[in-house]
């Protein structure tokens, strides 16, 4: 009998929790910080709250009608401020689901940043005509002008604008493959950085805002130290890179991506280069890969508690991967 029971094949282990609740591709997905929730964001305009454990649908935002493209959540999970390309910033209570605030940008907006202490908000609006990108920063609690509006005046297209540890800086990365950080409020940039050689899609933090991952198009992740924004480890992968996570448990980053929706009717789900990749943080080795995905991943983040991480697909799926246990003794 013990020879039967070990010839009975394995249980498929880490099976993901698939979450369809969009009609188009996603563009960001993020934990709140306790990880117990999750927001989605697509192409389609739809703003979906989850809850990460099960992956049961709590409720969808309603209310603007462009692609919304980046999401944000207070410390606290009360608040929820959405970036959309209907030229409008806004901000949502959680758990009602209330419209609290409205910034229309008059151009697209591509990525909101709640600031530390939930009283600002940096609001990067997309290049129009003459004007470059633009983060405007607003106070929540008045619906009036921005207090500060910080020019990127160095051309490209900016795709994030991040607040850094204690509101000191804001991060932002480039499509010309530029990483800066920003002095709040003197509106100057303090550092800039030009270590990608093409779109610079994401940034990520780790838990403790201290390092932060850039994924970008020229197949590379790197690693940067967040108050000198000096490059610390580079992950080279075999595909672009659309987004990268730091896990806050093991010495690991996950990065995602995958060749560009255009080309990707010609290959199958294995050659597009779709999975979830994982490298040794330290030692820059890949260690693994986790299938899935039917187009590239859009967006990935891990969980706060770093026992398991999501992934948003231009398939329109979202997959939420609980790790095994055996996954926590890897070395």
């Amino acid at each position: 009998s013990s020879r039967a029971a070990s010839k009975k094949k394995k249980p498929d282990t880490m099976r993901p929790i698939l979450l369809k609740g969009h009609d188009g591709p996603l563009t960001c997905v993020k934990y709140n910080r306790d990880g117990d929730l999750l927001f989605t964001t697509c192409r389609r305009g739809r703003i979906c709250m989850w809850y990460s454990d099960d992956g049961e649908r709590i409720g969808t935002y309603n209310g603007g009608s462009g692609a919304a493209m980046y999401v944000d959540v207070s410390f606290g999970s009360d608040k929820l401020a959405t970036a959309s390309m209907d030229q409008c910033a806004r901000l949502w209570e959680v758990e009602t689901g209330q419209e609290l605030r409205k910034w229309e940008m008059g151009t697209g907006v591509r990525c909101v940043s709640i600031a530390t202490g939930d009283k600002r908000v940096a609001v990067l609006a997309d290049p129009w005509g003459e004007e470059p990108s633009t983060i405007k920063i607003f106070d929540t609690s008045a619906n009036e002008k921005p207090v500060q509006v910080l020019k990127m005046d160095h051309g490209a297209r900016v795709n994030r604008a991040l607040w850094g540890p204690l509101n000191r800086q804001i991060l932002t990365c480039t499509e010309n493959g530029g990483v800066l950080s920003w002095d709040p409020d003197a509106g100057e940039c303090t550092h800039e950085r030009d270590d990608h050689e093409a779109n610079v899609s994401d940034i990520t933090f780790s838990l403790d805002q201290m390092t932060f991952i850039s994924a970008s198009t020229d197949q590379s992740a790197i690693l940067y130290d967040t108050t000198t924004v000096e490059p610390i480890k580079t992950y080279k992968a075999d595909r672009p890179i659309n987004s990268a996570a730091i896990s806050p448990l093991m010495d690991h980053v996950i990065i995602g991506g995958g060749q560009s929706a255009d080309k990707v009717t010609t290959t199958a789900g294995r050659s597009g280069k779709f999975q979830s990749v994982f490298f040794h943080k330290i030692f820059e080795n890949e260690i693994g890969s986790i299938k899935g995905h039917f187009g590239p991943i859009n967006s990935i983040m891990c969980n706060p508690d770093g026992r398991s991480f999501t992934t948003g697909g231009e398939d329109g799926y979202v997959r939420i991967h609980h790790f095994d246990p055996e996954y926590f003794s890897l070395e």
